[in-house]
This record gives structure tokens, C-alpha cells and sequence, in this order.
């Protein structure tokens, strides 16, 4: 005869058939829940990261693409005080980027028109610069920002 007995009275009872296969599917549809909240909430904070990372891009891109333009307007009103018949029509290289001079307008000293335009990546910002004169020291009218060329119709 054994010295001790043990009687797990959970065993004595019965449970009805329906009742023990719903505790598994309820932890199983939590655990589905649970899962597809988590795939939401990492998709959404991937695609919002990702969006961030391409406006931070474009940033970049717009901000040094106006210092290009505004490098070969500098370079533009350089070379038009040192030769009054400086024509433009040229492209700088700069770094990771590239600036176009158009065609100046005007000649000789006084009412002459420099169009720039910077580009980095797909991102160009041009600038439209009226000169009043050249010599003795150079006197702008209008340096500015524009979306479309106005003054220099090439």
C-alpha cells in the first residue's frame, strides 16, 4: 500500500465538450489581433520614415540647388565686370551638382540681365538678377527668386 496519495481533484471534473476548444481559439484570435495591430503600427511608422527621409532629401536638394544658382550668378556678375561682352551660355560643375548661365542680356555697361539656374538632383531653383550698371561698381535692381524666367526670354 503506498504511503501517500495524491487526488488532483481538477481530474474528477468534467468539462462539456464545447467549452475546452474555445479557451484556444480565443488565445488564438487574441494572438492574431495582437499580431495584425503590431503589422499596422510598424507599416505605418516605416512608410511615415520613409516619407520623412524623401521631403528631408528634397530639402537638401532645393536648399543646394539655390546656392548653385546663386554661385553662377556670382560668377555671371564677375565675369560681366571684368569683360562688358561676357555672353553666358555656360555650365558650371559644383560638388554633386551643376549651374547654368543663359545667355545675358543688354550690352555695354548699363541694363543687362543675368538668368541662372541651379540643379541637384531633380530638384532647379532659378534666379533672375537686372542689372542697372556695371562700372564703377555694380548696382542690381532685382535679385530674386522665379519659377519662370521673365526677363530673359530665350
Amino acid at each position: 500500500m503506498p504511503l501517500c496519495t495524491f487526488q488532483n481533484p481538477a481530474a474528477d471534473k468534467k468539462y462539456p465538450p464545447s467549452s475546452v476548444g474555445h479557451t484556444g481559439y480565443i488565445f488564438l484570435l487574441s494572438v492574431l489581433v495582437v499580431g495584425a495591430i503590431s503589422l499596422a503600427i510598424t507599416t505605418s511608422v516605416l512608410l511615415l520614415s520613409t516619407s520623412a527621409a524623401r521631403t528631408g532629401l528634397s530639402l537638401r536638394n532645393s536648399t543646394e540647388s539655390l546656392a548653385l544658382a546663386q554661385a553662377c550668378a556670382e560668377h555671371a556678375l564677375l565675369a560681366l565686370r571684368s569683360d562688358s561682352g561676357y555672353v553666358g551660355n555656360e555650365t558650371l560643375a559644383i560638388g554633386n551638382g551643376t549651374c547654368e548661365i543663359l545667355s545675358v542680356g543688354g550690352t555695354g555697361n548699363e541694363n543687362r540681365t543675368v538668368c541662372t539656374e541651379g540643379v541637384r538632383g531633380d530638384t532647379a531653383r532659378r534666379l533672375e538678377i537686372l542689372i542697372i550698371r556695371l562700372l564703377p561698381r555694380v548696382t542690381i535692381t532685382s535679385w530674386q527668386e522665379v519659377t519662370d524666367f521673365v526677363s530673359c526670354s530665350y
